[in-house]
């Protein structure tokens, strides 16, 4: 009984984007990026950001605006919490993804 009211209790309050930008990881931003098969140019694209911009935060030099990190959550599918330092963060395997180019 004791399980199932643990199961029932409520889920601790996702992080707000200033919380996770305080604590941003930025190999979270490259494993999401490199999980869509996307380059820094195509997140920039999508989000309108500039792609130094997002290099400076894939090596640590910045971390994101509370509101370019939004950008990045919704433009890759993750939730904003997804960037946080603390995690558990396994390695993804993104050889199984491949560029594919058409002649025309």
């Amino acid at each position: 009984m004791a399980r199932l009211r643990a199961l029932r209790s409520p889920l601790p309050p996702s992080p707000t984007p200033t919380e996770v930008c305080a604590d941003f990881e930025p190999y979270r931003l490259i494993q999401a990026r490199q999980l869509l098969g996307w380059s820094r140019r195509d997140l920039s694209e999508t989000t309108g950001i500039e792609p130094w911009r997002i290099a400076y935060w894939e090596s640590a030099v910045s971390v994101p605006k509370p509101y370019e990190l939004e950008k990045v959550a919704e433009a890759t599918g993750c939730l904003v919490a997804f960037f946080k330092r603390g995690r558990p963060m396994p390695i993804l395997d993104s050889s199984a993804l491949f560029m594919c180019s058409v002649d025309r």
